[in-house]
C-alpha cells in the first residue's frame, strides 16, 4: 500500500473557539448525489473523538507549496502551534479552512463507521473553495511527493 499515492489533506474543526486539525491521507470522494466524501481516522488519533462527535468539519486538500503545514500537523510535539502563522478562512458555522489549499470543503458530518483500528467519517459537502491551479501535494512510499511534467517526484523536504 506504500505505492498507493494519496493527496495530502488536513481535516479541521473548531472547538471552543479554537481551530484544530489533523493530517489525513485516506480520503476520497464517496458519491456525487449528494456530494460526499469519506475520511479514515485512526481510533488512537488525538482528535478521533472530536471528529466522531462533530457536526461540521473542513477538508483541506493541500498544494505542493504547503509541505511545512504537513510537518507541523503530523508532529504531536507541535500540537500547540499547528495553526501559528497559517492564514485561515472561517466560513459558515465556524469551520476553519486553510487559505491557499488547492481546494477546501466544508462538510456536514453524516455518519461514523467503525472498522478495525479506524473510523470512517462520512461527510456531505456543503461548500467548496477551489484554486485555479492544480498542484497536489502527494504522499507515497513514506514520503511527500509532487507532480511535475507528468512525473511524480519525491519532495526535497523528505519524509512527512
Amino acid at each position: 500500500m506504500r505505492r498507493l499515492a494519496a493527496t495530502v489533506t488536513v481535516l479541521t474543526l473548531e472547538l471552543e473557539g479554537q481551530p484544530f486539525g489533523m493530517v489525513a491521507t485516506a480520503v476520497c470522494s464517496l458519491a456525487l448525489e449528494p456530494p460526499s466524501i469519506l475520511a479514515c481516522i485512526n481510533k488512537s488519533a488525538f482528535l478521533h473523538d472530536e471528529f466522531a462527535g462533530c457536526t461540521r468539519f473542513g477538508l483541506n486538500i493541500l498544494a505542493v507549496n504547503q509541505q511545512e503545514i504537513v510537518r507541523r500537523f503530523a508532529d504531536p510535539d507541535l500540537r500547540a502551534c499547528r495553526f501559528q502563522g497559517i492564514e485561515l478562512e472561517t466560513v459558515s458555522e465556524k469551520v476553519p479552512l486553510i487559505a491557499g489549499s488547492q481546494a477546501a470543503l466544508v462538510c456536514s458530518a453524516r455518519n461514523m463507521v467503525d472498522y478495525a483500528s479506524h473510523s470512517i467519517l462520512i461527510g456531505e459537502v456543503e461548500e467548496t473553495r477551489v484554486e485555479p491551479e492544480i498542484s497536489p501535494l502527494l504522499y507515497v512510499d513514506g514520503n511527500l511527493a509532487f507532480h511535475t511534467n507528468g512525473t511524480v517526484r519525491n519532495s526535497v523536504c523528505g519524509r512527512a
